[in-house]
């Protein structure tokens, strides 16, 4: 009986394992990304991208969304979108890029 219990548990630990990395394997793919846009920075469609142009970079999203309304205020531009990127590809810098459209 104990070679038994022996021979089941290498079963039931790699089951349990399974388990718990489709669980959160799963979580990860049903998560909002952190780049996910709300109304003011909703991503540059393909179909747009030729209308948008790149601003500045901003480290936090409030400097990106300020500059964005400020550059309305002063008739620069009519909307603004401020998009989480990578700034260097490669080196995991993320900041807020505005971009603009006249």
């Amino acid at each position: 009986m104990n070679s038994r219990n022996f021979r089941l548990a290498p079963a039931v630990v790699a089951a349990t394992v399974g388990m718990l990395f489709a669980g959160t394997a799963g979580a990860a793919v049903a998560a909002p990304s952190e780049e996910t846009p709300n109304a003011t920075s909703s991503p540059v469609g393909e179909e747009a991208k030729a209308d948008w142009k790149p601003g500045a970079w901003y480290d936090d999203e409030k400097s990106c969304k300020e500059a964005g309304e400020k550059g309305k205020h002063d008739n620069k531009w009519s909307e603004y979108r401020c998009k989480h990127e990578e700034r260097h590809p490669g080196q995991y810098d993320y900041q807020w890029h505005l971009y603009y459209h006249r």
